[in-house]
């Protein structure tokens, strides 16, 4: 039975074909179209592939299409199956000549959700709705609470065709501590050979981290052991690798694991390219050419299906010395939106360094649709907070007419020493400052979240990173602070509103005697005259919250950033210009969260 928001699969007969055939290329020099026509006229025009045998092997004549309907009701298809040299690139519809299979038309009934769909099964597709924060499309507005490491999440051992780089054998994975968390009935393949990875997305998910940066393609890059191609490649880069043959089977394993991610309310954070020089010239030497439109028409086509994904077109792609040209990657983006029928959310990801990209081309641009940006607050330099950053960000979107969502992505390296300890290490010529847990509350998570941004943790293991459970205290912290917005606040309607709260206490930190003393400062997210959140680094001096002209009462609650719960009890205060917050329940050395909230008829 065929349910909304549930992939439909649709199986053809085709040419025959293997996977490593050059003329014609299966991958290339066919195209397979489906057109969806729903309830109320609604049409989607979804790529297909070629699937081999239909059941991962590398050769036959089975092509498939899946396609996630958004209405109840019946639909329709009718395909397109063409066949013509680079046909499959082509946006022209009518390039090429068709083949048997050309014109074949059929119906289906799409019956509505179950109760108990799980992930985003049942909410839809994540979306772009003009706003600062994406928006399931029958669900609630969504924050990004995410993981950025391994970012080379896909060399996993467990798939085919899938080696470590002998030169850096330490960033390949087995997951082998999270093949305790697999459980009976989750998905599987090769007698064991997916648990691990597969063990690995249920820890996350029972740790309610809700994304994941999963980079398509690192040949060139880091660790040199991740592509979806089928020939032997250079994994240092090449002009002669075969980039236009693609591993039917690693796909359909990579396809296991993204359905399962989405069933567990894992996003996908799809990287399509890495910020070293080599990878950025892997495909046409950069350039939007054969080898670049296949490669996304083919991750389209294979996953575009999933209701929660990002798009993001490359890593770092302003890394000085590696650099792309804004005019390139627009022209990226352009492409991809053309062929990616459900219109999923797309960016690039900025590196640190380099700011003014956002402010004289990408604002208001409309193939993007977030900001994906990289911070490390240098603490040997004058250089903004994570605050000001996220507002200026924020603001600057909102100024050009198209409100982009905030995401800090790549964030500090995150260790698990003790609370209060610092290291401070190099990492290409970049300070990465190596931060107490503690200190992750009190100076990016609150400051980026209460200022209307996301987050998603890079890990100081980095590519090593095999174990997630090491990070538990992050990840719990990560959950308690969206859990406090997801389920009090309308923080999509809300502002940041430091300015509102006056004399409370300001901490000044200087971790490194040669760094800029860093002041952690009160944060203020307020719907004026409905609800106010504060947080406190310290709450030993509460302050004044300018709530004038609001009148009426106002219920408050202290909520705990390190256990995730309310504590002491509510008291009410009267709305005004200058009130006072008053003190925390306990412990006002420690963070604190404050929520002040209307009342409404006698009832909060």
């Amino acid at each position: 039975m065929w349910k909304k928001w549930h992939p439909v699969t649709l199986t053809f007969t085709g040419p025959s074909a293997h996977e490593r055939d050059a003329n014609p290329n299966p991958f290339l020099d066919y195209r397979l179209n489906v057109t969806f026509t729903g309830p109320h006229g609604k049409q989607y025009r979804v790529p297909g592939y070629f699937a081999g045998d239909g059941a991962g092997g590398e050769s036959g004549n089975v092509w498939k299409t899946h396609f996630t309907p958004d209405l109840e009701g019946t639909w329709t298809y009718t395909t397109s199956f063409r066949q013509g040299h680079g046909i499959a690139i082509s946006l022209d519809p009518e390039a090429g000549n068709p083949i048997p299979g050309d014109g074949e038309t059929g119906t289906f009934y799409i019956n509505p959700l179950e109760r108990d769909d799980a992930g985003f099964y049942r909410w839809g597709r994540l979306e772009y709705v003009n706003d600062h924060y994406l928006k399931f499309r029958d669900g609630a507005y969504w924050i990004k609470g995410g993981c950025d490491s391994p970012e080379n999440f896909l060399a996993y051992d467990g798939f085919d065709n899938t080696h470590p780089n002998p030169d850096r054998p330490e960033f390949f994975h087995d997951y082998a501590p999270h093949v305790r968390d697999w459980r009976e009935g989750d998905p599987d393949w090769g007698d064991g050979r997916g648990k691990g990875i597969i063990g690995s997305l249920n820890y996350l998910a029972a740790r309610h981290i809700n994304s994941l940066y999963i980079l398509l393609n690192n040949i060139g890059g880091d660790g040199k052991d991740v592509w979806p191609y089928a020939s032997k490649i250079d994994r240092n880069g090449h002009p002669d690798n075969d980039n236009l043959c693609f591993d039917i089977s690693k796909l359909a394993q990579w396809e296991v694991v993204f359905r399962h991610a989405q069933q567990m309310g894992i996003t996908l954070h799809l990287v399509l390219g890495e910020s070293e020089k080599a990878n950025k010239e892997e495909l046409d030497n950069s350039a939007l050419g054969v080898e670049r439109k296949l490669y996304y028409r083919e991750m389209v086509s294979r996953f575009g299906h999933h209701n929660a994904i990002l798009w993001n077109l490359c890593e770092e792609y302003n890394l000085p010395g590696a650099e792309l040209a804004d005019e390139l990657i627009i022209e990226w983006a352009t492409y991809l939106k053309q062929i990616d029928p459900y219109r999923h959310p797309v960016t690039v990801h900025n590196s640190s360094r380099v700011f003014r990209h956002w402010d004289e081309t990408f604002y208001g641009e409309e193939s993007f649709d977030y900001i994906s940006f990289q911070y490390t607050n240098n603490r040997r330099r004058n250089v903004p907070d994570y605050q000001s950053m996220t507002e200026r960000l924020r603001y600057g979107s909102a100024a050009s007419g198209r409100k982009l969502a905030v995401m800090m992505d790549e964030l500090q390296a995150v260790t698990t020493v003790d609370e209060d300890a610092y290291s401070i290490s190099e990492n290409q010529g970049i300070v990465l400052v190596a931060l107490g847990q503690q200190k992750v509350r009190k100076e990016i998570l609150y400051p980026v979240l209460f200022s209307g941004g996301q987050v998603e943790w890079f890990l100081e293991e980095a590519l090593k990173l095999n174990d997630f459970s090491p990070y538990e205290a992050l990840w719990d912290y990560t959950w308690y602070a969206r859990k406090f917005m997801e389920e009090n606040l309308p923080f999509w309607d809300m502002i940041p509103a430091d300015h509102q709260l006056i004399d409370a206490t300001v901490t000044e930190i200087k971790p490194h005697p040669k760094s800029i003393p860093v002041l952690l400062k009160p944060q203020v997210l307020a719907k004026f005259g409905d609800v106010y959140a504060i947080y406190y680094p310290q709450a030993i001096q509460t302050g004044r919250l300018r709530m004038y002209p609001d009148e009426g009462e106002f219920s408050v609650r202290w909520y705990n950033p390190r256990s995730g719960e309310f504590e002491g009890k509510t008291r009410f205060l009267t709305g005004g210009n200058r009130v006072p917050v008053g003190p925390a329940p306990s412990d006002p050395k420690e963070d604190w969260v404050v929520l002040i909230e209307k009342i409404d008829n006698g009832n909060n």
